[in-house]
């Protein structure tokens, strides 16, 4: 996978469209450190220079996750917002989703919203 190259997940159907529609903001996904996709979004750096008083936060390097139906080929561009794990899912990974950038149809033509 190429860095130029957007990270892409497939996703069935019904999960695409619950990412459209906005009823749901995070996706889960196996957590495998071999999975470039997974190791792409967890690349980050610190906040350099944070206000006085406020503590520093981790800025991703990855802006933008991508979600293609898998059924009609049509992909969702969400800004990306983090990556989380938790003790309670052990090898499952949380991907925080901001809001929609764009849907492109197969042929890659479609509409920023």
């Amino acid at each position: 996978m190429n860095q130029n190259e957007p990270v892409v997940f497939k996703s069935e159907d019904s999960l695409w469209q619950m990412l459209q529609q906005g009823t749901k903001s995070w996706d889960a996904r196996h957590f495998d450190a071999n999975d470039e996709r997974i190791r792409r979004l967890i690349l980050g750096h610190w906040e350099k220079n944070p206000n006085p008083g406020r503590l520093a936060y981790y800025e991703y390097d990855e802006p933008f996750v991508c979600f293609l139906n898998k059924l009609t080929g049509q992909t969702l561009q969400f800004r990306f917002r983090g990556l989380i794990t938790t003790g309670w899912a052990p090898g499952w990974c949380f991907i925080q989703l901001g809001g929609l950038v764009g849907t492109y149809d197969a042929d890659g033509s479609g509409a920023s919203v």
